[in-house]
């Protein structure tokens, strides 16, 4: 056989790849979902293997079959980077969006022939991608925090930063909640801290727990309890009247990435590094029951979680397969113990 003499010119090769605008999709890693009161659904997504590390948004409305459904698709926000959070400001029509360029964006949309998205304000101050938001007031401010360590308070009317706590942590700050009925937030992040601020003030109010390895995500149970995971695949609880170390509450095979609690009641859905989701209710006395487990529904990591507004055993997941599943906890249940 002869050998093939031919030379390709490397700036051919250039050309083409310069050229070249297939496989830009960035709708199937889904990284977050937010559910409004009016059954409106915001997805986040962000490209993870293409060429281009953009991002965007599916704002659809949903009408559930079984535990994988079609979607109806309403509108749609293409972004120039990816979205690791995002959230609806007081109705479906206006959202609040953190991108990995730093930026913060408010975008609307009106209910013309056209339902087209609008980007009203854009305001880039953190230094590296946001990673998480939470509301403070409703329609007027919003916290967010990112990879750069810092944490800003925004007043969303003019988009202008309010509050900038600038290196409120030494590694990049993986969660931010709000305190029910008050005006005090959590900060958890990969230094190992959970620290409690106060929008008044510029220092932290306390270190509510310093772990033993990073902080990836945690949520408010109640007015005084916080429920977090971390890097080793250990969920925990602690009392901030009582600050130190957490209760272990259990433990999984990976990373714990996302918590979602349900509003009023005690139960908590929980995310890892793999495919399953798994529900548990938490009694008054820190003890957890598990009361739903499934990894089957989902080919891919799970990234987001969000409990539906209008019925309390449903959950909808959402992952890097693509799929927006939706998770029947009371019927699950039910099966179990049968």
């Amino acid at each position: 056989m002869e050998n093939n003499q031919t030379i390709v010119p490397p700036h051919l090769n250039a050309e083409v790849y310069r050229s070249d605008t297939t496989g830009t999709s960035t709708l199937s890693y889904l990284d977050y979902i937010r559910l409004h009161p009016d059954g409106t659904i915001l997805i986040g997504c962000s490209e993870l293997t293409g060429r281009y590390w953009n991002g965007g948004v599916n704002i659809i409305q949903c009408e559930g079959k079984d535990k994988k459904f079609d979607k109806t698709e309403k509108k749609n926000i293409s972004l120039t980077s990816g979205t690791a959070d995002g959230c609806f400001v007081e109705n479906s029509n206006k959202v609040l969006l953190c991108e990995d360029s730093g930026a913060v964006s408010i975008w609307t949309t009106s209910d013309d022939a056209w339902k087209q998205w609008t980007e009203e304000l854009s305001v880039a101050e953190h230094d590296d991608v946001i990673l998480c938001v939470d509301c403070l007031e409703s329609g007027k401010k919003y916290v967010t925090a990112g990879a750069d360590g810092n944490v800003k308070v925004w007043d969303i009317c003019d988009l202008v930063c309010v509050r900038n706590y600038d290196s409120a942590h030494t590694m990049a700050v993986s969660n931010v909640s709000v305190r029910p009925k008050s005006h005090t937030f959590a900060t958890g992040s990969l230094d190992q801290f959970i620290s409690l601020w106060d929008e008044n003030i510029f220092q932290p109010v306390c270190d509510i727990v310093k772990n033993n390895c990073g902080i990836r995500c945690l949520q408010w149970l109640d007015e005084n309890r916080l429920v977090y995971g971390d890097d080793v695949g250990v969920l925990s609880l602690v009392d901030i009247r009582k600050p130190g170390e957490g209760t272990k509450l259990s433990e999984f095979p990976a990373a714990v990435h996302q918590l979602a609690v349900k509003s009023g009641s005690n139960k908590v859905a929980v995310c890892c590094d793999n495919k399953t989701v798994t529900v548990y209710e938490i009694t008054s006395n820190s003890k957890i029951n598990m009361t739903y487990k499934n990894g089957k529904l989902h080919n891919g990591f799970v990234r987001g979680l969000s409990w539906d507004v209008r019925d309390e055993d449903v959950l909808y997941s959402v992952g890097w397969d693509g799929e927006l599943c939706k998770h029947n906890v009371n019927e699950k249940r039910i099966k179990e113990d049968s």
